[in-house]
């Protein structure tokens, strides 16, 4: 009976807690998909609206991860859970489009591509752009068009081995924080480009 009990505590803790002592190592790499060309015709904010793409393999993590990294960069960030044709103001895309997660207690590792795009206007139209899927980088120009749209769609690899002794969620969590801070980094050159 108590060796059952010790089993299931273990189990539960390893399924439910975000505890850890662990070292990791990671990579990533990112590649522009899709940018606008054209003069910018006022100045940006610093505002932004995130929208992360509810199949979150990360439990839901990523998105708190991602606020934290933009507000720890200068951006004020507000959450909107739908994607419209419009946001009306600058805008952040993010979707996690593949994942492959490797999990023991011990030692854990992750293979994650992260789809990002940037809307200076917060028009979504552009972020399908035929040809992007096919590994080119397709330039349009916004010049001459009624509004300037900066956009800037990317992807990013991101690969991790952690080793030590953790939990599934503490995992998860250490991969959202480092990948958030991927992302923001990625996208923040070119926001700024636009302030």
């Amino acid at each position: 009976m108590i060796i059952s009990i010790v089993i299931l505590l273990t189990l539960f803790t390893f399924a439910f807690l975000d505890i850890g002592a662990y070292s990791s190592k990671n990579d990533s790499g990112s590649v522009i998909s899709a940018y606008s060309s054209g003069n910018a015709t006022g100045p940006l904010s610093g505002d932004i609206i995130l929208y992360v793409s509810p199949e979150d393999a990360l439990n839901g993590g990523l998105k708190e991860e991602l606020v934290r990294a933009f507000e720890n960069i200068g951006y004020s960030v507000t959450l909107t859970n739908k994607l419209k044709d419009d946001h009306g103001s600058q805008f952040v895309f993010v979707d996690i489009s593949d994942t492959k997660i490797l999990y023991t207690p011990v030692y854990s590792s992750s293979d994650i591509k992260v789809r990002s795009a940037f809307s200076s206007s917060g028009k979504t139209q552009y972020l399908d752009l035929e040809g992007v899927e096919e590994g080119k980088t397709v330039v349009f120009s916004s010049n001459g068009t009624d509004d300037y749209h900066l956009l800037v769609r990317g992807d990013i690899t991101f690969r991790d081995e952690t080793k030590g002794l953790f939990t599934y969620r503490s995992y998860q969590h250490h991969l959202a924080g480092d990948i958030a801070r991927s992302v923001a980094q990625a996208l923040d050159p070119y926001i700024k480009d636009g302030l």
